[in-house]
């Protein structure tokens, strides 16, 4: 099976695999951590939409943004798809992006009604582990296909991707792919939330280390 990824050549599904969940598998770490390029990127694209604050995509309560790092309480991160009005468009190494944000305690998901989870498979969404005050160069959601249901084509609904396997980078998922179905091109793993997820009044514990 091949499928075209965007600004690449078309290429095997097999050749993006890294292999199975559960065989020392890790997946590359993408995010742009604390470089000064980083930072004047977001406070420049701000600027030029006259913004101070931006908005939880998930809770939507407004967080102010500094000029130092942290550059908020949260994490920003890059996303094809504009999943509210709040995230305003960026051109980002030429593609155009949507800068969004999510706040620590909807990353945490500590607190009451600040946890989501999977309306397919019920799996509590956990970004807890994404470093805060930065920006992420892809979708973080789309980062995370917890089932079948996240890899399947917008159009036809076909899987993509077997479940049990990986694109080799994070930011795979967010690129556009030519469904070797029905040859739909878009980016098929970035998914509204509205549609992926739920809130829950379920609190997730934290693990003891």
């Amino acid at each position: 099976m091949y499928v075209q990824l965007f600004g690449c050549e078309e290429v095997k599904v097999d050749e993006l695999f890294i292999g199975p969940i559960g065989e020392n598998a890790e997946i590359e770490d993408e995010g742009n951590h604390g470089n000064d390029e980083t930072r004047l990127f977001i406070l420049s694209s701000l600027a030029q939409s006259q913004m101070s604050r931006v908005a939880c995509i998930l809770c939507e309560e407004p967080m102010l943004v500094f000029d130092r790092y942290p550059l908020v309480d949260g994490s920003f991160f890059l996303s094809p798809k504009q999943h509210s009005t709040g995230c305003i468009e960026v051109k980002y190494e030429g593609r155009p992006l949507f800068l969004t944000c999510v706040c620590m305690a909807c990353l945490d998901g500590l607190s009451t009604n600040r946890v989501i989870n999977c309306r397919f498979c019920g799996e509590i969404w956990d970004g807890s582990n994404l470093v805060l005050g930065t920006m992420y160069s892809y979708d973080i959601f789309a980062a995370m296909p917890c089932c079948a249901e996240r890899l399947k084509c917008n159009n036809c609904f076909k899987l993509l991707l077997h479940p049990q396997q990986r694109l080799n980078f994070y930011s795979d998922y967010s690129h556009c792919v030519t469904c070797p179905y029905c040859a739909t091109q878009d980016t098929h793993f970035v998914k509204p939330l509205s549609f992926c997820y739920t809130k829950s009044n379920v609190v997730r514990h934290q693990s003891i280390a």
